[in-house]
């Protein structure tokens, strides 16, 4: 099967018409209704993301394709497909935040996705560890670089199918803030990952990203370290 991404405790997985989504802490499978012949998700290597944990009313799983953007809502029996108008690229990386979607496509461009749907483009720079915010302030927003994170760590995984996770006050639990903590392969098990504050310099033999994407047409079967954030996090909602 093809790997999509993770979501919410729930790894994403396709194979031509099947989807599936395999918990990660129990292991239990929930398989969604069969999609739209000719989805073209594991040809592309496609993205996929729950809005919300399966459990709450309005939980949807979104598959993207270069093309379309799949639409499953939770405990329904079919599809719904929405257009995608991104010409010949494909989606590289998905972030879902406060009802909208922001996808960034293989030329570093920024879009707006609306459950409605309605697509909008803007530019994206991009840079290895360095932080940057949306600001909301002004119209249209734009990208601010962040010099510090506060009392905020984050944690990241460098195959871009995976999300990123952001914690507050990570000292309760023995972290440390202003910190980005990131998955990485290694062979050796007990360095599976490592850590660097915001600004501080990462060895290069640290850093080993997932280029899956590489190879025509990609495997995306293959996986890297990931993290992956318990329940309780999201809270009840």
């Amino acid at each position: 099967m093809h790997y999509l991404g993770c979501s919410y405790g729930y790894l994403i997985f396709s194979y031509e018409e099947h989807c599936l989504l395999v918990d990660v802490y129990t292991g239990s499978k929930v398989k969604p209704p069969k999609l739209p012949p000719n989805n073209n998700l594991g040809y592309f290597c496609g993205i996929g993301i729950l809005t919300a944990p399966l459990i709450s009313a309005n939980s949807r799983l979104l598959l993207f394709s270069r093309a379309s953007m799949f639409e499953w809502q939770v405990g329904t029996n079919s599809w719904s497909e929405h257009p995608l108008d991104l010409g010949r690229e494909r989606i590289y990386q998905i972030v879902f935040f406060k009802g909208d979607i922001f996808a960034i496509d293989a030329l570093m461009r920024l879009h707006t996705i609306h459950l409605t749907p309605r697509l909008n483009s803007g530019g994206l720079d991009g840079s290895s560890f360095k932080v940057f915010r949306l600001d909301f302030t002004v119209e249209p927003a734009k990208w601010v670089k962040v010099e510090k994170l506060e009392n905020i760590a984050l944690f990241v995984s460098l195959d871009r199918r995976d999300p990123t996770f952001y914690c507050m006050s990570p000292e309760r639990w023995g972290g440390k803030s202003n910190c980005i903590y990131f998955a990485r392969l290694s062979e050796d098990p007990e360095e599976t990952w490592s850590a660097a504050e915001l600004g501080q310099l990462v060895p290069k033999n640290a850093v080993h990203p997932m280029f899956y994407g590489m190879s025509f047409p990609p495997d995306c079967g293959v996986l890297s370290s990931l993290w992956v954030f318990p329940s309780l996090i999201y809270g009840s909602g």
